[in-house]
């Protein structure tokens, strides 16, 4: 099936909620005016949704589409969230609906499970808006993965494969892409553009991508000071990293360590 390039969504709630130890759910069906997407941080659940059925457990999700009827029942002692909200797809041609429901199941649960844990921190301290970017993160995961899955079943550019593994093992050192251009035989246009369409994420958004997973996994394992975290991972200094830190996830990384560290 083929789905419509989707570059931009805006979610809008219209109710949220986390309930912890839960044995089962208020009600064991509902309709719903908005879309809903329930996802647990422990336990498992069964779901159906239009005709599809299945469980769901940790790292895993449901969405279901609005006026579609969603079935639930809890097998397991269940920590989860309930969102529930309006949402706008658009691909670069205008308003698109969204094409994905039902079972998610999510390759990096990690990412997953920290957007969750934020968003429960978030729910009393922070606003609304900021929890509809949390929400609306989610749904750029799964746009996300569910492109990278399609872009696998094509054949993979040598010079890319080559260029990306280069950047995996050098992520916290001092890389020119042009240097990396020039590595696989490609001018550094032709290797932005070639890049950007094979991995989805230009060569630049793909470096930071690695070293911020680094610097997420030093923030809440270490208590290293945001300066040598900053030397670590590849940046120039503490402020710098801070600002790239607070525009890709939405926070800065003082409070990010304050709601992952145990």
């Amino acid at each position: 099936m083929h789905h419509a390039n989707i570059i931009a969504i805006e979610t809008k709630l219209i109710a949220l909620s986390y309930s912890r130890d839960r044995t089962s759910f208020l009600l064991p069906e509902e309709t719903y005016e908005g879309w809903v997407l329930l996802a647990g941080e422990k336990g498992v659940f069964r779901y159906t949704v239009a005709d599809e059925s299945g469980e769901v457990k940790v790292g895993e999700a449901v969405l279901c589409p609005p006026g579609t009827l969603l079935q639930r029942e809890m097998l397991e002692k269940l920590d989860f969230h309930y969102m529930h909200f309006r949402l706008d797809a658009r691909s670069s041609e205008g308003p698109v609906e969204f094409p994905y429901f039902g079972k998610i199941v999510f390759r990096d649960t990690s990412r997953l499970l920290s957007t969750l844990a934020v968003l429960r921190a978030a729910r009393s301290n922070v606003s609304m808006q900021y929890s509809e970017h949390l929400v609306s993160d989610i749904l750029y995961q799964l746009i996300g993965e569910r492109a990278a899955r399609r872009k696998e079943m094509k054949p993979r550019d040598a010079a890319i494969d080559e260029a990306a593994r280069y950047i995996n093992e050098r992520a916290c050192q001092s890389i020119s892409m042009q240097s990396v251009a020039s590595l696989v035989g490609l001018s550094h246009s032709q290797f932005t553009r070639k890049f950007q369409k094979e991995l989805g994420v230009s060569p630049v958004k793909y470096l930071t991508g690695i070293r911020l997973h680094k610097v997420r996994q030093m923030l809440v394992e270490t208590d290293e000071s945001l300066e040598s975290i900053a030397e670590l991972c590849g940046y120039q200094n503490a402020f710098y990293l801070s600002r790239v830190f607070s525009k890709e996830m939405g926070m800065n990384p003082s409070f990010y360590r304050s709601t992952h560290q145990v």
